[in-house]
Formats: C-alpha cells, sequence, structure tokens
C-alpha cells in the first residue's frame, strides 16, 4: 500500500535533487533522510513519478555506477546516490545550451567507444593518441582532464576506464547503434 506523500516534502525533494551547485551531481541517501525524513524513500519516489511525465528519472546508484533499486537494503540506500537523469537522450541544442562544447561532446563520445571496444579501459597514452589523431592537441589534454573531473572517465595510474557518470547517463546500446 502506497501511502500519500504531502506536496511540500516533493517539492522539497526536487529542490535538494534537482538544484546542486557541487561539482559532483546527485545527493546521498542520508542527507535525503537527514532533510525528508524517515519515509524519504516514499517521497524520492513520488516525485520520481512526477518527473516522469517531463522525461527525468531518478536513478538510484552505488559510487561506481552501478543501478540500485529503490527497494534495496536501507543501510545501502544511505549510502547510494540518487541522481535525477534525463530518460531519454538530450538533443544537440540542449547539450549545447547546457554548456557542452561540440567538440567535448565528440570528445566524450569517441572516448567512450574506444574504451568499450578495449572492455571498458585503456592505457591514457593510446586513447590520447587517438583523441590526437581526429582533435587538435590543444584541446585533447584540457578536455580529457574535464571529463575525469566530471565522472564521464576514470583514471587510476596510467589507465583510463568508463567513469560512474558515464554508466548511469550514457545508452551505451544507443551508442554502439544496437537495438537494446
Amino acid at each position: 500500500m502506497q501511502t500519500r506523500v504531502p506536496q511540500s516534502k516533493i517539492r522539497k525533494a526536487a529542490r535538494i535533487l534537482l538544484f546542486r551547485s557541487r561539482g559532483k551531481p546527485g545527493v546521498k541517501g542520508w542527507e535525503l533522510r537527514k532533510f525528508l525524513g524517515e519515509n524519504y524513500i516514499e517521497v524520492v519516489k513520488a516525485l520520481n513519478n512526477y518527473l516522469g511525465n517531463l522525461g527525468i528519472t531518478i536513478k538510484v546508484v552505488d559510487e561506481k555506477g552501478n543501478v540500485l533499486s529503490f527497494d534495496a537494503d536501507s543501510a545501502v540506500l544511505r549510502r547510494a546516490i540518487f541522481i535525477p537523469v534525463l530518460k531519454e537522450p538530450p538533443t544537440l541544442q540542449e547539450l549545447k545550451t547546457s554548456g557542452w562544447r561540440i567538440d567535448d561532446i565528440a570528445m566524450l563520445s569517441v572516448s567512450l567507444l574506444y574504451l568499450l571496444s578495449r572492455d571498458g579501459k585503456a592505457p591514457r597514452k593510446e586513447l590520447i593518441e587517438v583523441l590526437y589523431s581526429k582533435f587538435g592537441k590543444w584541446r585533447v589534454n584540457y578536455t580529457l582532464e574535464r571529463l575525469v573531473k566530471l565522472g564521464y572517465l576514470e583514471e587510476e595510474g596510467d589507465v583510463i576506464a568508463i567513469g560512474w557518470r558515464s554508466k548511469i547517463e550514457v545508452d551505451f546500446g544507443k551508442i554502439l547503434g544496437l537495438k537494446v
């Protein structure tokens, strides 16, 4: 049986989830619990139902980007990140309006395709060579660092891998041209 959630709590949850000022998107479960109370999961579910009509969904993920269920263990949900994402890929105009440059989008796409072809990770030097062959050298290093900082790519030593944010925001089936 689903309980009725007050509109004021849904509005508060929307403000918390949609208007973050930090670099890392999303809100930890313990933060939501602190602001919304014990029934924060019910509030977030109600918000998710409302946002669904607007083309947005709230994903619950662990720190590595693995998608979790709203019904997961409460201890797991307190450590999880609740992040609003688009249900469908954004248009090019939407991406440009949100601050992405067309060459940054292209570099992210090329990087993800290359990493997907290499089981999700590759030596930094190899990825940079691929990017240098397609884009101006002056822009590649800056953009690569930015993608790592934003969480779309991860860097461990001399290896670059697909980041947690790419795992939840990018539809790899579409990027590979697969009908899933």
